[in-house]
């Protein structure tokens, strides 16, 4: 049975986390999650990451940052590309460490803040909301321990 966006009323899959519509969070990322984690190889963490547009002409989209440094800006060739005036070219780095995710600014006219607060470096957490120009982004951490 779907479920309705609480800020919008479009109805989503059941068990989705974010509205496809809008972004907003239908519910807890902790409860019953749809995204499964292959198991890891020998006793290292393995951590993924993912990038749920909440704001922006991309609203809805999933970004997977599946490889150890992600560029985002307004560059041609970055790695994701948010199309808009308020987003520098090169605006910010993603790079994912043995602890996590690290976002870093790469010198932004607009600045990145995370959570509200303009940042140059910081380690993300599950549920931050990085925001990127006009463009606001829930980063999503999965683990897997063994």
């Amino acid at each position: 049975m779907p479920s309705p966006c609480p800020a919008c009323g479009v109805e989503n899959p059941l068990g989705a986390n974010f509205c496809a519509t809008c972004g907003e969070q239908l519910r807890s990322t902790d409860e019953d999650p749809t995204i499964e984690m292959a198991p890891a190889t020998g006793s290292a963490r393995r951590v993924e990451g993912m990038l749920v547009v909440r704001q922006g002409s991309k609203r809805g989209s999933r970004i997977l940052l599946d490889t150890d440094s992600v560029h985002i800006g307004r560059h041609p060739e970055a790695d994701v590309l948010l199309d808009d005036i308020t987003v520098s070219r090169r605006h910010v780095e993603i790079v994912r460490g043995p602890e996590g995710y690290t976002a870093t600014d790469q010198g932004s006219m607009n600045g990145t803040y995370v959570n509200g607060e303009s940042i140059e470096s910081v380690r993300l957490a599950d549920g931050d909301q990085l925001q990127i120009g006009k463009f606001k982004l829930v980063f999503m951490e999965l683990e897997d321990d063994e």
